[in-house]
């Protein structure tokens, strides 16, 4: 802080210009302590007169006689040394100095607004002086003996520090992980682990980190990543921040490497910074892998052996798929844009049936074939038959079940395909026999012994769904969800397997929609107060013309909210239709083609074909869906179905 003179100012006494000498002589003799007094013309100063000058003109030869009954003015100097009450001790020692001969004197005049304020006295302004600079140099050597012990100290820190970094780095060197560190302008700092560079196989100090990552992911991640960096090194809720960090990728194919990644805010004084954690996963990752295979492969092989006849049904189907079913529709002058829906639907109801049966890699064959038939999908206006027959000339279906064939051969002989437990009939045979029935038996045992015939070749709906259980818990294990075993009630249905097979199998497609989309995941169940493990149930009923099925799941419903986003982003309704629509026509919604509320594909759902294959497959047979659901509650499929 600027110190002024206002700390120094005297009151010195003032006379009028007017006054005479003696007036003065008057005042010293009774003041003695009085150095000097101020000669004012109204308010404002006109001279200053000390006690000394004014003695010695009076003491001079003549000077009694001249100046005592004489106005004061004669004897006062008029050449003033004025300051303003605001002046600055160090401005003021310049003025001081600055004066010439004849203004030097002992008082300095203070102002204010021009008046007359008060007085400085230099001897005491120089004493004041002499303090405030012992005062400095007192003060600036203490400064400089805590500088230098500052720095001295700052040596110690700083070898210590040194010592520290070059200890962390050693160990981080040698803990077999990268670990790099950048702050906010992205720039790689020079401090990182050595394997670093063997893993991006290049110097990765201070370069930009994204320009190090642009050769390993594509450009909407890059641009994701910048936006949460952003983001996080301008909020200082480390909470979020903590949850925008794990957004990020996890893991990063570099190199043929499978790298695991891992991203830890960093505080310091200036700010903070990021850690990025990389650890080589790959030999982790194709042991997990492996086993998953193996685990994989001994599903299909028990399946082999408990479910034979649906596993060489299925094989059958996808064999003979393209001949009996594809190719007789382009030669009957088809729509090739119902043609793609058809062919687009029927592999995914297959993929899904092969994943039901535990033939894991047909069924992601069959997701690679969905993949060239959504891109094809994408411009079916456009889509034309020779292109479609094109297509489908190069799909082998012997190819596409060569792995888990080859499995199952393996495992349990080539004759498992060829040798089957059961009595071969053709089916002219079974006519001639249910003919020699009709003419032998009268009406009523007729009828009982027809039943029993049939029902040789008939399998029960309630077997049929049990069968799904071990599809969904597979399902469960992978979307991380707790479902108990499927709970089925009512009525024994027995069905001919040529007639309802296509739509039993549809099914798939449901309890793939409940598991993923339905039971809800265990911390949500806590939260909404459910039981931990998701319920699935299966009411069955006979009504003698028909029967019903009824499919539900006590998870969260369904979001017509969301439901009417997307419908109107894929362009089925616009937003005031969907409105319009009854609650009943809302919920169906989910049933048409090319609709799915996920935002990507993997191998179990999201192509937007699963539900409405169902509705095809119920259509086929004269059949009827019905959809209900409460939010947070339930959602139930009901199925009517007639018997043929």
């Amino acid at each position: 802080m600027i110190e002024t003179i206002a700390k120094l100012a005297q009151v010195a006494p003032t006379f009028s210009a007017m006054a005479t000498g003696s007036t003065i002589h008057h005042y010293f003799e009774q003041n003695k302590e009085a150095e000097g007094v101020v000669i004012v013309n109204g308010k404002e100063p006109a001279g200053i007169l000390m006690r000394n000058d004014f003695y010695q003109k009076i003491g001079s030869q003549f000077g009694y006689a001249l100046y005592m009954n004489r106005e004061v003015t004669l004897l006062m100097k008029p050449d003033l040394t004025c300051v303003d009450k605001g002046c600055d001790m160090a401005k003021l020692g310049f003025i001081a100095m600055s004066r010439n001969q004849d203004s030097i004197y002992d008082f300095i005049v203070i102002l204010e607004n021009k008046n007359y304020a008060g007085v400085v006295n230099i001897r005491e302004f120089l004493i004041e002086m002499s303090k405030t600079k012992e005062r400095e140099i007192k003060l600036l050597n203490a400064q400089q003996r805590i500088l230098k012990e500052t720095n001295e100290a700052e040596k110690r820190h700083r070898l210590e520090i040194e010592q520290k970094n070059a200890a962390i780095k050693n160990l981080l060197d040698h803990a077999g992980q990268g670990f790099l560190f950048f702050g906010s302008d992205l720039i790689i700092s020079e401090e990182y682990s050595r394997e670093c560079d063997s893993i991006f196989g290049f110097s990765i100090g201070q370069q930009p980190f994204l320009a190090v990552l642009k050769r390993f992911v594509d450009t909407d991640c890059l641009g994701m990543m910048q936006n949460i960096f952003d983001t996080v090194f301008n909020d200082a809720n480390q909470t979020q921040n903590r949850v925008y960090l794990s957004i990020l990728p996890t893991e990063l194919k570099i190199h043929e490497r499978y790298i695991q990644t891992e991203y830890k805010i960093i505080p310091h004084q200036t700010g903070k910074s990021i850690m990025m954690i990389l650890t080589d996963v790959t030999q982790k990752k194709a042991l997990a892998l492996k086993n998953a295979e193996e685990k994989d492969n001994i599903k299909l092989i028990v399946r082999a052996i408990s479910s034979k006849s649906e596993i060489t049904q299925s094989i059958a189907e996808l064999q003979g798929f393209i001949d009996k079913d594809v190719i007789p529709l382009l030669d009957n002058n088809q729509s090739p844009q119902l043609i793609l829906q058809y062919l687009f639907r029927m592999v995914h109801t297959m993929k899904g049936d092969f994943s039901l049966n535990a033939l894991h890699h047909t069924a992601q064959a069959l997701h690679r074939l969905e993949d060239s038939l959504s891109a094809m999908q994408k411009r079916i206006e456009t889509i034309s038959s020779d292109e479609i027959r094109a297509f489908i000339g190069q799909i082998d279906g012997d190819q596409l079940l060569e792995k888990d064939i080859g499995i199952i051969s393996e495992a349990l002989g080539a004759g498992y395909f060829e040798n089957e437990d059961r009595v071969t009939v053709s089916r002219q045979r079974m006519a001639a026999i249910e003919n020699k029935i009709a003419a032998v038996f009268k009406s009523e045992e007729q009828a009982v012994i027809l039943k029993l015939f049939d029902s040789l070749f008939y399998l029960n709906v309630k077997d049929m769904i049990t069968d799904y259980n071990e599809y969904v818990q597979t399902l469960a294990d992978r979307f991380g969800k707790n479902i108990g075993a499927i709970i089925v009630t009512g009525d024994d249905i027995f069905i001919n397997r040529d007639r309802y097979a296509p739509f039993i199998k549809s099914l798939v497609h449901v309890f793939r929609n409940i598991t993923d989309h339905g039971i809800e995941d265990p911390d949500q169940r806590d939260c909404r107060g459910k039981p931990e493990y998701g319920e699935i149930t299966c009411a069955l009923k006979n009504e003698g013309d028909q029967f019903v099925i009824c499919l539900a799941d006590d998870g969260s419903g369904i979001d017509l909210d969301i439901i009417g986003k997307k419908a109107v982003e894929k362009q089925i309704y616009s937003a005031a239709e969907f409105s319009q629509l009854s609650r009943a026509q809302m919920l169906a919604t989910i049933l048409r083609d090319d609709f799915s509320t996920r935002d990507s594909v993997d191998l179990y759902s999201g192509r937007g074909v699963g539900l409405a294959a169902v509705a095809a497959e119920i259509a086929k047979i004269g059949g009827k869906i019905t959809i209900d659901s409460e939010r947070g509650q339930y959602t139930r499929f009901t199925f009517v179905v007639p018997f043929d």
